[in-house]
């Protein structure tokens, strides 16, 4: 008896774990560390993978348990009476959060060994099948609502002895499905940016294999571009399709991008792209090209990932943009998303927390809003909140435009106005009960402070509004603090302008506007200040996790094109 099966019989899971149509053959492995980590399945509950990640830190560790790998589904609309096919579940990676979403979900894994991992990661769920064995053999007493194919279709070459592989592959899914069914596919794009940046290739590990069709490596899965993905997808029967493009790819994904809602400015919501297993082949900053990939409307072709929607309804597309603030402490991580019908839905992406942030989000507006200002209010309702989309543009776009076409001035009268609306906020408090000074960081000079705001609600970031007929319109509130210098929340609206968008810089400089509202004096607590609350509200553990794998320094780049060079 393998370690795993004592495991199973230890702890008797609830899942029905179906083995009649397993042949004692399991076709795929990553190896040892696979039962490693179905030991740490077994002895962690799933809020706890942070840390069991921390303590047996490598790739393989992280890609499978961290808790983004549920940003690729966790925000689509998923029927909660709907029954799911999830074909190819891994270790379980996104299973338990379908099982959240829906009422009964059959996952299908070849190797056994594997679901045993989703088996005991999903040891609590009595609405999932899981089903070990190829897809081909196995029959199905009922028709799906969902299926979902999550880095399943490229390897369709190798695990199936069709004459057209990849089309007959998807007829036999669409055969699957009830009528006006819905297919879920994530694959990485054979074109993506990341590839031409030299990352190497995620199937056959070579670098440029893709881009030099699949003539180099000898791996045995493949990817498609765009346009040849959406035409495999038509032959094989599909009526309609709408591409969502995950960013920075559809495996550990943080904003969800579509063809509805492409990527506005450059900055891509601070995405970080991250390289594994090594940054060795890497000669471009992947990050620093997107600014002329959107110019020259490339994105659709370089997106390092797709998720593509597929069915023969026409009720695809429900959602046009997701934004997943994941690597915060629990209560916090939200979701936010934009409906096709003019929607802006904010949401926990975790069940079982109570809503005691999105709570705080609707006093947060409702006070505002008190105080005179113009606050776009939510509305609470089946655990999300829910505003009408605005199609003035965002305050931050205004103001950058305005420096980039040498209209320091007119970005000065913002800032100046936005002042005005931060101690408008909030009704004024005693200095002595500064933050700063309970904290241990402010000196006994209260007047460098200036007025300490009852509430400062640090989501007064041009980012949060936009300026219509010449003012600010607020929206989603999310943060607040006690008893704050107004210079913080001040502090916290232009930093983050300045730190997405540095080139205004030379327009407008950061210091200058700094000095100007007298921020300069007490710029090193107000900084120490945003750590700390940057510190209460992240978990650490995780975003340190995610960050080891990031954005790799420029001197790597210089030092791979050298060696290339000779």
């Amino acid at each position: 008896m393998t370690r795993y099966e004592e495991l199973i019989k230890e702890m008797n899971p609830k899942p029905v774990f179906n083995l009649k149509y397993y042949k004692n053959n399991d076709q795929y492995s990553e190896g040892d560390v696979e039962d490693l980590i179905i030991e740490l399945i077994a002895a962690n509950a799933e809020e706890d993978y942070v840390k069991a990640i921390a303590d047996h830190f490598h790739w393989s560790t992280y890609y499978h348990l961290t808790h983004t790998r549920r940003n690729i589904l966790n925000w689509y609309p998923f029927k909660k009476e709907a029954n799911v096919l999830e074909i190819g579940c891994g270790l379980g990676a996104i299973t338990n959060m379908l099982c959240e979403r829906c009422r009964k979900v059959t996952a299908v894994e070849l190797s056994k060994r594997r679901a045993a991992a989703t088996l005991l990661r999903c040891r609590e769920r009595e609405n999932l099948e899981i089903i070990v064995g190829n897809l081909n053999d196995i029959e199905f007493k009922e028709k799906f609502d969902y299926i979902t194919l999550i880095g399943v279709l490229e390897y369709q070459g190798s695990y199936t002895d069709m004459a057209h592989p990849y089309v007959d592959f998807l007829k036999k899914i669409k055969a699957l499905l009830k009528p006006n069914g819905k297919l879920l596919i994530a694959i990485e794009n054979q074109y993506g940016l990341k590839y031409w940046c030299g990352a190497r290739e995620d199937h056959t590990g070579v670098p440029f294999d893709g881009i030099n069709q699949y003539n180099i490596g000898s791996g045995s899965g493949r990817t498609f571009s765009r346009k040849y993905l959406e035409r495999m997808i038509r032959e094989s029967g599909f009526l309609h399709t709408f591409f969502y493009y995950p960013m920075p790819d559809y495996k550990l994904p943080v904003v969800i991008y579509s063809q509805d809602y492409l990527p506005q400015d450059a900055n891509m919501h601070n995405m970080k792209c991250y390289y594994a297993p090594d940054k060795k082949t890497l000669i471009a900053d992947e990050a620093a090209l997107y600014k002329d990939i959107l110019e020259n409307n490339a994105f659709e072709f370089m997106a390092n990932s797709f998720l593509v929607e597929c069915s023969d309804a026409t009720d695809i597309g429900e959602i046009t943009f997701a934004l997943l603030n994941d690597m915060r402490a629990r209560e916090y991580r939200m979701g936010t998303r934009f409906t096709k019908d003019g929607k802006v839905e904010k949401f926990q992406l975790l069940d079982g927390i109570e809503d005691v942030h999105i709570q705080q989000i609707l006093m947060n507006e409702k006070e505002m809003s008190a105080e005179g200002l113009d606050v776009l209010c939510s509305e609470f309702s089946e655990g999300r909140l829910s505003v009408d989309y605005l199609t003035a543009p965002l305050a931050e776009k205004v103001l950058i435009e305005a420096c980039r076409a040498g209209e320091a001035e007119r970005a000065s009268q913002m800032f100046e106005m936005l002042w005005k609306e931060i101690l408008k906020s909030s009704e004024q408090t005693d200095s002595e009960k500064n933050l700063l000074y309970v904290l241990g960081i402010g000196t006994a000079d209260s007047e460098k402070y200036g007025p300490i705001l009852r509430k400062g609600y640090l989501d007064m970031i041009l980012r949060n509004a936009v300026w219509e007929n010449g003012r600010f319109r607020w929206f989603d509130q999310e943060w607040m603090l006690e008893n704050v210098p107004a210079k913080f929340v001040f502090y916290r609206a232009l930093a983050e302008t300045y730190k997405s968008f540095s080139d205004i810089d030379e327009y407008l400089p950061f210091e200058k506007v700094a000095k100007d509202f007298g921020l300069i004096p007490i710029l090193k607590e107000l900084k120490q200040l945003e750590e700390l609350f940057g510190m209460s509200i992240l978990d650490m553990d995780a975003y340190q996790e995610r960050m080891a794998f990031c954005n790799p320094k420029r001197e790597s780049f210089v030092e791979n094109i050298a060696r290339i060079g000779g």
